[in-house]
């Protein structure tokens, strides 16, 4: 042995620094997925317990908003025109605990929730940094699967022209791992609708677009060139049109886009998930309408 270790000593440190990667790699993995599984438990029981026992109850519409009235008047309209009222309805009157949410994080701004899919998360925004929650835990603890979230430069309260979400591409298909899915037609039909929870409301889109794209920023046309860094300087009224323009300027033969054009009247819900080096899956979503409770 000894000869050995003296006829090949360059071997010898190959082999012993191969070991030593090796279990470094599987130290890792075995840490970085035990946290996956914890992060991701303790969302499912998170949504399991963060909403009203007691469904919401039915508020007369202020006839005094033009707002309101339009939105309501397009949720009737809708429920009049879908093959499954009953469940519309069921999920339109439900609401997350917003008191529950804050105490474990207060910068929860909404719920997003796709019926029968993986995404059912809640949404944070925090004010002081834009990526804050791309590696931090809605517990505040620091790694992943991270939290779906929105950047500062957006409203906090989904009301901006193009509100862009958020989340992390898991290999196991939870946070934004099931965007990719969207691409088979099939789960585009049957996950078509989104809804988004907030404190005094609910919103119901419907998915418009799936496209790969870039690592530019959807909201490119919001920041402005100041020496070598980018200034975020407001977001525009056309901004959702502005995006869509971006997608169809991509010109990805993978990607889907619904009949009929999106115009500065709509409000537009962008979920944005890595999908390699330097690029993105996207899927945008125009509101329907929004119920207040």
């Amino acid at each position: 042995m000894k000869e050995f270790f003296k006829k090949y000593p360059a071997l010898i440190v190959f082999i012993g620094v191969a070991i030593i990667i090796t279990l470094v790699f599987v130290l890792y993995e075995v840490v970085y997925h035990g946290q996956n599984r914890s992060q991701q438990k303790a969302y499912e029981e998170l949504g399991k317990s963060a909403w009203m026992t007691e469904l919401g109850s039915e508020q007369e519409t202020d006839t005094t908003d033009p707002e309101r009235i339009k939105n309501e008047e397009a949720m009737k309209a809708f429920l009049e025109s879908t093959d499954d009222p009953d469940f519309f309805k069921k999920k339109l009157a439900e609401r997350p605990n917003f008191d529950k949410l804050w105490d474990l994080n207060p910068d929860v701004i909404g719920y997003l929730q796709i019926p029968d899919s993986n995404i059912d998360y809640p949404v944070l925004q925090s004010l002081e940094r834009r990526d804050y929650y791309l590696k931090r835990n809605i517990d505040g603890s620091t790694g992943f699967p991270g939290c779906i979230f929105a950047e500062n430069i957006n409203s906090g309260d989904f009301s901006d022209a193009a509100t862009i979400l958020y989340g992390h591409n898991m290999q196991n298909g939870t946070m934004f791992g099931q965007l990719k899915k969207y691409f088979e037609e099939d789960f585009r039909e049957e996950h078509k609708y989104i809804f988004v929870y907030q404190p005094d409301c609910v919103s119901l889109y419907e998915v418009v677009v799936v496209s790969p794209y870039s690592e530019e920023h959807l909201l490119v046309d919001d920041f402005i060139k100041n020496g070598n860094s980018f200034m975020f300087s407001g977001v525009k009224r056309d901004d959702q049109v502005r995006v869509i323009n971006h997608l169809k300027e991509f010109n990805s033969k993978l990607a889907y886009f619904a009949e009929g054009e999106i115009t500065e009247e709509d409000k537009l819900l962008v979920l944005s998930t890595c999908s390699g080096a330097r690029a993105r899956n996207i899927v945008a979503a125009k509101k329907l309408f929004t119920h207040w409770y």
